[in-house]
């Protein structure tokens, strides 16, 4: 072989090799793979990547998910084997001056099929610069209502991001109104709701985005409230955005009214994305799961990614935490809520995550840190 051809030759397997690994690296990852067990207390935290933010065209419309593409999830929900007592054991319910010293009877709750709660966290991105998202989010909660037996919508605060801006507001408003017209909407105010030092709730209340049931507690005009469900055989509490421990009194004193109903507990901020307790969630730690120990599941939000906690006390009891906020992700993270699927019978949360307007179930590649099961959580 001459040299000319065998110059030519290595020329086209260079060239050959560049094409391929061009093709290559230019492929993207759709999902994060992070994620830190933190100790053995069941504590798993995840904790979305910094990503370079690159415009998502919005979708065409799709149709909304069925219960058949996500009966994985329920599966173990429903096939647990042992129930669980509908009531807290009597051990477990605090004897105070709103509560009397015998214990409540038990009672088998009135909910027999599974039902759920949709969550939604931190919007506050699409209020600002992406209400599409924010509005395909409220009409997908609304298309799977029946679906799901969705008793509300959820959100845990920073639902717009800065309150100083009417457009925000509005933008929040106007898909919040969409859910409110088909269910109930019960949110807490976040740092950018209410600002993070000096608390101011005016233009958080004006818009009155929380439903407020007649049998809904409120205190202070909403900066905590109380909503017994006895017919879902649960209690709802919100704590908003506070700088002080004054709400954990009346807090307390509404669970202690209701000690057989287990509470699901509402806050902007009680985990770090290490799964580790915030400033705040410490201080919710002390003054209310500490004293009511029918506390066993609370949702929040505030920081980037994912976490879960996991604290089991010295009485037996367990209280559940789960944090998720994907926003921040630009390109990846938009528009995914949390469905929570809770079992009358086994007393099991089944959790799924979705995006509506990506249509896409699970941030994460590995689908367990999206989609699992909580066992005897309420």
């Amino acid at each position: 072989m001459s040299k000319t051809r065998m110059f030519q030759a290595l020329w086209l397997l260079l060239l050959s090799v560049v094409c391929v690994l061009m093709f290559y690296y230019r492929r993207e990852p759709t999902k994060s793979d992070q994620e830190v067990l933190v100790d053995e207390d069941t504590v798993v935290a995840v904790a979305a990547p910094e990503r370079t933010p690159v415009p998502t065209p919005m979708p065409s419309p799709t149709p909304a998910p069925t219960v058949y593409e996500i009966t994985e999830v329920f599966i173990p929900l429903i096939q647990t084997p042992t129930p669980v007592l509908a009531t807290l054991p009597p051990e477990l319910i605090r004897v105070g001056t709103a509560v009397p010293a015998t214990p409540a009877p038990t009672a088998t709750p009135a909910a027999s099929e599974p039902f759920s709660l949709i969550w939604f966290s931190d919007t506050q991105y699409y209020a600002y610069k992406k209400p599409e998202i924010f509005l395909s989010m409220a009409d997908w909660a609304v298309r799977v209502r029946q679906e799901y037996n969705a008793v509300a919508v959820v959100c845990t605060g920073d639902i717009v991001d800065n309150r100083n801006y009417t457009r925000h507001w509005t933008n929040a408003e106007a898909a919040i109104l969409r859910v409110r017209e088909a269910m109930p909407f019960y949110c807490v105010a976040g740092n950018h709701d209410v600002g993070a030092d000096k608390v101011e709730y005016e233009t958080y209340l004006e818009y009155d985005l929380c439903s407020s049931p007649s049998a809904m507690a409120i205190s202070d005009d909403g900066h905590c409230w109380a909503l017994p469900l006895p017919e879902q055989g649960i209690l709802l509490c919100g704590i908003g955005w506070q700088n002080d421990t004054s709400y954990a009194d009346w807090v307390n004193e509404r669970i202690a009214e209701y000690a057989d109903l287990p509470a699901v507990l509402l806050v902007h901020s009680f985990l770090n994305d290490d799964g580790s307790l915030s400033t705040n969630g410490k201080r919710v730690e002390k003054a209310i799961l500490r004293e009511s120990p029918s506390v066993r599941l609370v949702l929040c939000g505030h920081n980037d990614g994912s976490a879960r906690w996991s604290r089991t006390y010295d009485d037996g009891h367990t209280v559940n935490a789960m944090m998720y906020n994907f926003q921040d992700d630009k390109k990846y993270g938009l528009g995914y809520a949390r469905i929570l699927m809770f079992n009358p019978g086994t007393r099991n949360v089944a959790v799924t995550t979705y995006s509506p307007y990506l249509n896409d179930y699970n941030y994460y590649r590995d689908s367990e840190r999206d989609t699992f099961t909580i066992y005897d959580a309420w």
